[in-house]
Formats: C-alpha cells, sequence, structure tokens
C-alpha cells in the first residue's frame, strides 16, 4: 500500500502503544524513552515524514517512510519500522543508517532467525548474493535494476561487481555473508530483517522487489556498514 502525505501522528500514536521499541541509537526501550531519546522521533525537528510503503502480515507490519530536515546533510532520512505482532506485548524494530547522523558504530544483531522456507525468488537472489556467484547474480538481477545502500543509490552492473569481488567479502572471499530472519510479503515485494556477519555482524532490513523473479530494486536500511 502506498501512501503520499504526512503521517506522523499516526506514528508516534502507534509508537506510543508498544510495549518495546528496539532503536539503532536510543537500545532496547520503552515507548516514553523512545520518544525522549529516539533521533528519528517525528517530532517538529523534521520538516515532513511521509509514508511510502507497508507490507502487512499476520506477523508483523512493516512501514517504511522518508523523512525530511531542514538543515544537516542529508537532508532525506528513509527509515523503516516493523511492528512486531507476534509477542503479547507489542514490540517495534526501528531501522535507519545511523551514518546520516555521523554515528560511525555499526548496529548489533537484533532479531534471530525464523527458520521459515524463503519464496523462491528471494531464496535465489539470497544464494547469487551470498555465495558472490557473478553468473547468478546476472540471472537474478533485472539489468535496470536499482539498489538504495547506505552509499547512495548503487545500479545493478555495480552491485554484481562488488558483490562477486574477492575483495569484498574479506577474509571469507566474495559474496556477502547474509542471513534472512524474517520476511514480510507483498505480492512480489518482501521485507527481510538480515544479520550482516561481516565483522562485527550488524542488523539490517532489506525490502527487495521482483519482476518475473527477477530483482527489480532493493532499499536497505542499515549503516554504518563495515567490511
Amino acid at each position: 500500500m502506498d501512501a503520499t502525505n504526512d503521517d506522523r501522528d499516526e506514528l508516534m500514536a502507534r509508537a506510543r502503544r508498544q510495549v518495546w521499541i528496539d532503536d539503532p541509537t536510543a537500545g532496547f526501550v520503552d515507548a516514553d524513552t523512545f520518544e525522549a531519546e529516539s533521533l528519528i522521533w517525528p517530532d517538529e525537528r523534521w520538516s515532513s515524514v511521509v509514508s511510502t510503503h507497508r507490507f502487512s502480515s499476520e506477523k508483523r507490519d512493516v512501514w517504511e517512510y522518508v523523512y525530511t530536515r531542514e538543515t544537516s546533510e542529508p537532508l532525506q532520512v528513509p527509515v523503516a519500522v516493523v511492528w512486531d505482532k507476534t509477542n503479547e506485548d507489542l514490540r517495534a524494530r526501528v531501522y535507519y543508517d545511523k551514518g546520516h547522523f555521523g554515528l560511525t558504530e555499526p548496529r548489533r544483531p537484533i532479531v534471530g532467525p525464523e527458520n521459515e522456507p524463503l519464496p523462491e525468488e528471494l531464496e535465489a537472489y539470497h544464494i547469487a548474493v551470498s555465495t558472490g556467484d557473478r553468473a547468478a547474480m546476472e540471472k537474478v538481477f533485472h539489468p535496470d535494476a536499482t539498489f538504495m545502500s547506505p552509499i547512495g543509490p548503487v545500479s545493478a552492473q555495480q552491485a554484481i561487481a562488488a558483490f562477486s569481488s574477492p575483495e569484498f567479502g574479506g577474509p571469507n572471499g566474495p559474496g556477502v555473508p547474509l542471513q534472512l530472519c524474517t520476511v514480510t510479503p507483498d505480492g512480489t515485494s518482501y521485507a527481510a530483517e538480515i544479520i550482516s556477519w561481516r565483522r562485527p555482524p550488524h542488523a539490517a532490513l532489506g525490502i527487495y522487489t521482483f519482476r518475473e523473479g527477477r530483482l527489480v530494486d532493493a532499499r536497505v536500511y542499515e549503516g554504518p556498514v563495515r567490511r
């Protein structure tokens, strides 16, 4: 579901109903502490808070936003919230690139794997990227695919070249050591909470959209990232 209006009031209201919220900077805190300490509490510091896409399932909802500020670079900060509905108490996990606020420490992993079968097209992507198999990535990635990453927009060709490079994965060789922990579908788009087993391991949220089995768009909420 797409939305184009400023939805900060709805976001604040749902956040205030949570018992626990895991935030990249505030940590695992109650709703009052999140409101007081989170860098992305949607108050008057932000000139706009725009909802861009929403996923919904029995287990969780995933809401994506673009926050805009009048000063500091970058002016726009992508933010995603996972509303977890699997516990008796309401919980949320917030994802954004801490590097947008001048912070340098990667975020620890925050969710474990569900160990459920992946959708076929997402599994093909996961295998190709994790192994750094160039031929497999060229088969899975649409030539016009775009990736929104912590370093900005990346083309399919740039991503394939990086992921298949022996230097990219460090001592483990090519590929990105990803573990997909939770997956929330919306047609042929998937929101996946991830552990990246780099050094140090860190948490991320990836949004992947496929068309006819090929990846056409990816947005990753993580950072900063070390190799």
